[in-house]
């Protein structure tokens, strides 16, 4: 996704002068399901692309993934169904007159082996630079991608191999000139829903704001019918780290707010939730949340105590615990996601 929303950075920065030191116990999470996680972490501060790592999920055993293309900015390493590779969401490339910037996703084996472009031969809209992935199909034949580009912007399913034969699933309301356009996030459980979110840009009566993005989230069939808003606009965060992920048991969605709490809403709209993680009095912002294959915690980044860091909790927002630092871990990162591929020792 390639919105860039300045509040974000403000927001972020105001929170840096209001936290106080806060410390959190690590905790090692030992389950027949839960396995390693992936995540990207950015290159300095930003603009030089992002590179890929595994860990278990208390940071320990932290690898590198060799990349041909780096990850962008902002994209986000995803399991595929098996635990074998990695889809990165869009990655970042020099198109064929050297000038930046292909965005478009790739897939790659945990050791950087076989690593794919994905180039479709007859993108639907006017090129494959503003594709992006947020799923893959449970057999791992297709996966669930966003394209910005053209007349027609929209959710598709692709083909895993080369991003081709590319069927529609949603048409984006409110014209070509948009940014994030419908972002496809998720797959049910049972793959026959996807959520994704749909971005528009409102002017306000503010002067200093102008034109704002904001987000709602969407629930549809995999055959494109059954559309359904789940979110008023303008609660969802609008910006790079916005997402949205179904519950292993399929019962809810987690997401981020756009003030950095985190709330649950259940796949027919009700139950809009807030989740107020426990960490006394300190504030912070949180995004990205996602949640562990048995369902029993989830994993998001939280910026806090003037520092960014991955976090576990459980899905209520009770028993906070903060990731062993790594070096990795230092920088900004997103995307983490949970997978079953067995933990390193």
């Amino acid at each position: 996704m390639k919105v860039r929303i300045s509040t974000f950075i403000s927001t972020i920065t105001v929170l840096a002068a209001l936290v106080l030191p806060v410390t959190l116990p690590a905790q090692r999470t030992e389950s027949v399901t839960n396995g390693q996680i992936v995540f990207a972490q950015l290159i300095g501060a930003g603009g030089q692309g992002a590179n890929v790592f595994t860990a278990n999920p208390d940071g320990s055993n932290v690898l590198q993934v060799p990349l041909v293309y780096l990850a962008e900015d902002f994209g986000v390493p995803i399991w595929s169904p098996d635990g074998t590779k990695l889809l990165i969401s869009h990655t970042v490339r020099l198109d064929g007159t050297g000038q930046c910037c292909l965005f478009q996703p790739a897939t790659v084996n945990l050791d950087g082996s076989n690593f794919n472009q994905l180039d479709p031969p007859n993108p639907p809209g006017a090129s494959s630079a503003g594709m992006d992935c947020g799923a893959w199909f449970p057999d791992g034949t297709r996966l669930l991608c966003s394209f910005a580009a053209g007349s027609q912007p929209g959710v598709f399913s692709v083909r895993a191999s080369d991003g081709g034969d590319s069927v529609r699933l949603t048409t984006y309301p409110f014209g070509p000139n948009c940014n994030a356009c419908d972002y496809a996030n998720d797959l049910s459980p049972d793959a026959k829903r996807f959520v994704f979110l749909r971005f528009k840009r409102e002017v306000t009566n503010l002067p200093r704001e102008g034109v704002v993005e904001q987000v709602a989230l969407f629930v549809e069939n995999i055959d494109g019918t059954g559309l359904q808003q789940l979110t008023p606009y303008g609660v969802a965060a609008p910006h790079e780290r916005a997402s949205a992920k179904w519950s292993p048991d399929g019962t809810k969605i987690i997401s981020g707010m756009h003030n950095g709490n985190l709330f649950v809403v259940h796949p027919d709209g009700t139950g809009l939730t807030m989740l107020k993680l426990q960490v006394g009095t300190q504030k912070y912002f949180a995004f990205e949340p996602h949640w562990s294959p048995d369902g029993t915690r989830i994993i998001f980044g939280m910026f806090i105590n003037g520092q960014e860091g991955m976090f576990t909790a459980n899905p209520d927002g009770s028993n906070v615990v903060q990731i062993v630092s790594t070096p990795p871990f230092e920088n900004l990162y997103n995307g983490p996601d949970w997978g079953t591929h067995p933990l390193s020792r």
